[in-house]
């Protein structure tokens, strides 16, 4: 029903899923992403609570295999669940259930896993890990997306198209990056889109978000943009009077 991409960011630790599927709100559904602990997709009649309870065996210390091995055990519907973890040392592990519909199966790289169930080919999961393995000088939400695209020009999911999703976690415990299409006809280049927007319009303002250690981090520059903001909302009012 879905395809997607568990991976942590070797060079900054970051850690996120992007996930795609003709399926409503996907990215309320596979992704699981806890600050220090791992990254989780869990799919195929999607068992939420082995997204849940993985990010508790990984933040117990658990390593992906033996957390994989733990949740599927405790699943009797483990037949039809497909399950992708990456832990927060970049060691990954996998899980695709005998009777997931085909194609069905996963690949797993150097602190990354790609997988999908009822793939309209089984070129589409390889397709993705050459994406994301040709992208290592990019941003992780950049390399995460080219993987979801190269998924989908290999032929996606086999039922058609409907949402998308990128969710990463960054150095802080809020996600860094939480974009998600839940209906649209053509959600991978829509998330594309979107993606665009936001490199455009929240990354530059990261170096001002809020830290643990530190609510008010640049904090001239937050003035500043302030300041701006107030200026330029005066103005338009100005125009729109006269």
């Amino acid at each position: 029903m879905t395809f997607s991409i568990a991976a942590r960011d070797p060079q900054t630790g970051w850690l996120g899923v992007a996930t795609s599927s003709k399926a409503l709100s996907v990215g309320g559904l596979v992704p699981y992403v806890e600050l220090g602990v791992g990254a989780i997709a869990s799919q195929s009649f999607v068992n939420p609570y082995l997204g849940l309870d993985g990010l508790r065996l990984l933040a117990d210390g658990m390593p992906a295999e033996r957390a994989i091995e733990r949740l599927i055990q405790g699943d009797p519907g483990r037949d039809v669940r497909q399950l992708g973890i990456v832990d927060k040392e970049g060691r990954a592990a996998a899980y695709t259930g005998a009777k997931c519909i085909a194609w069905a199966g996963h690949q797993l790289g150097g602190g990354y896993i790609c997988l999908g169930n009822m793939l309209a080919n089984e070129n589409v999961v390889p397709a993705m890990a050459t994406a994301f393995e040709r992208s290592g000088g990019d941003a992780l939400y950049e390399r995460l997306m080219l993987t979801l695209e190269a998924g989908e020009e290999a032929g996606g999911d086999r039922r058609g198209r409907q949402g998308a999703a990128i969710y990463i976690i960054g150095d802080e415990e809020y996600a860094v990056c939480d974009l998600r299409v839940d209906d649209h006809p053509d959600p991978v280049a829509e998330l594309r889109r979107i993606l665009g927007v936001y490199v455009r319009e929240a990354v530059p303002f990261q170096a001002v978000s809020p830290k643990r250690d530190d609510f008010t981090p640049n904090w001239e520059m937050v003035m500043r943009v302030r300041d701006a903001m107030e200026d330029s909302l005066s103005e338009k009012e100005a125009v729109k009077e006269s």
